[in-house]
């Protein structure tokens, strides 16, 4: 996927705090609010701490957002669109076998660039805001409809298929939660092991 283009990037006048807060976009504030996420978890979603954190007042705040619950939502929005309708749009446009693009997510997530700290933070807000919950749900399901439809496509029929989709669902995400010690080789190896079996037909 690709990424927008900096709005900060310097210009030609001088670069006070005030051109800053102008220049932020939606998506700056969004961005880094998932990666306060990430690295805090929900408690830490407060506006002066967002603020804090992109060295702004809470003017340029509230020019984006009418007030915390307003960006909470966004912020979710936001981190479904990227890291899983995005997702998925880019990978069934950009690979014409089923089983590479089950592999592309799965190698992405776990041994990518995958924000899996945000992730994990995501589960967590779950567990105390019914709204993210409902919205977890809703990721969980595109998620496992992706994988069923590839697994459909290599020649699995629904019910087969979704048990299929459950499973390597389970073992890319929990990749994020285990501490194994395997090197990079040795899981990479062990993901794709798993998918072949999965992919095996008797």
């Amino acid at each position: 996927m690709t990424q927008a283009t900096d709005p900060r990037a310097p210009g030609s006048g001088t670069n006070t705090g005030r051109m800053k807060e102008d220049r932020l976009s939606k998506q700056d504030w969004l961005d880094a609010g998932l990666k306060l996420l990430g690295k805090t978890g929900p408690g830490g979603l407060r506006i002066d701490h967002v603020c804090k954190a992109m060295k702004v007042t809470k003017g340029s705040f509230y020019w984006h957002f009418r007030d915390r619950r307003d960006f909470l939502g966004s912020l979710f929005d936001h981190w479904r669109r990227r890291e899983t309708t995005g997702l998925i749009r880019h990978v069934e446009t950009t690979y014409d076998r089923a089983e590479q693009r089950i592999w592309h997510v799965v190698e992405f997530v776990t041994l990518g660039t995958y924000d899996v700290g945000t992730e994990v933070a995501m589960r967590q807000w779950g567990q105390s805001d019914p709204d993210v919950r409902a919205g977890l749900k809703q990721v969980d399901a595109e998620r496992l409809g992706f994988f069923t439809r590839q697994f459909e496509s290599c020649g699995f029929d629904t019910e087969p298929a979704r048990l299929r989709a459950i499973s390597v669902y389970s073992f890319t995400l929990s990749c994020g939660y285990m501490l194994t010690g395997e090197t990079r080789d040795a899981l990479r190896l062990r993901l794709r092991q798993s998918l072949d079996l999965l992919l095996a037909r008797d």
